[in-house]
C-alpha cells in the first residue's frame, strides 16, 4: 500500500519525488519504511540523488526480454503508450514526448486493448495501485515530471482541480485539461431551448 505523503508534499513536483522515493524504497527492500522513503525524498528534492536514466530503463526492458509488462505473456505483443498520445493536446513538444520511446513499453494486445485511452493509474484504479509494474511506474513518473516541466505546472497544487493533490494529478496534461474545461464551459453557456408559447 503506498505511504501517505507528509503535508509538505503539496505540489506536483514534490508528489513525483515522493512517489519515486517509494519506488526506490521498494527496489531496495525497504517497502513501507517511512524513514527510508523520507530520506530518499529529501535527497531527490535537494538534487543529491537523481532518478535512473532512460538508458537504464531500456536496459531493464532488455533484461526482461519481449514480454507484456502488465501480464507477462509473450503472445501477441504490441507497443503501449503509458500516457496516451491523445492526451498531448495542442503542444507539439508534448506530442513528440508522448510518441517517444520514453513513453513506450511492450504490452500484449489484450492488455493494450483493455487499457484503452487511459494512463496506468487510471487503468489500474485505486484498488490495484500496488500492482503497477515498477518499470512502467518509473517511466511514468519521469515522463510526468518532463510533461509538467514543459508546461510550467510542476508547482501546481491540484492540476485536475478535483480538490486534492494525488496520483491522478500526475498524468494530467494541461492542454488536454483546458480543452475539457472549454467543452464544459461551452455546454454551460449554451442557451436554453425556447419555450413554447401557449395557445390557450
Amino acid at each position: 500500500m503506498p505511504l501517505k505523503p507528509p503535508k509538505y508534499v503539496d505540489t506536483v513536483r514534490r508528489l513525483i519525488y515522493w512517489q519515486y522515493a517509494q519506488l526506490i524504497a521498494n527496489a531496495a527492500g525497504f517497502e513501507g519504511n517511512y524513514g527510508f522513503v523520507i530520506s530518499r525524498y529529501k535527497k531527490l528534492e535537494s538534487g543529491e540523488m537523481s532518478w535512473s536514466s532512460s538508458i537504464r530503463d531500456y536496459e531493464k526492458e532488455l533484461e526482461k526480454g519481449r514480454i507484456c509488462i502488465y501480464c507477462g505473456t509473450t503472445d501477441d505483443l504490441s507497443t503501449d503508450h503509458i500516457v496516451p498520445v491523445s492526451r498531448a493536446g495542442v503542444d507539439p513538444r508534448i506530442t513528440a514526448l508522448l510518441d517517444s520511446s520514453d513513453n513506450c513499453v511492450c504490452a500484449c494486445k489484450k492488455c493494450n486493448s483493455s487499457k484503452r485511452n487511459r494512463d496506468i493509474f487510471e487503468w489500474y484504479g485505486p484498488e490495484r495501485l500496488d500492482d503497477i509494474p515498477k518499470l512502467a511506474l518509473s517511466k511514468f513518473l519521469k515522463l510526468a515530471y518532463r510533461i509538467h516541466e514543459m508546461q510550467g505546472t510542476l508547482d501546481l497544487k491540484d492540476p485536475n482541480m478535483d480538490g486534492v493533490l494525488d496520483i491522478y494529478d500526475l498524468g494530467v496534461v494541461i492542454t488536454h485539461l483546458i480543452a475539457k474545461m472549454s467543452e464544459k464551459a461551452q455546454k454551460r453557456e449554451a442557451p436554453p431551448p425556447p419555450r413554447r408559447r401557449s395557445t390557450g
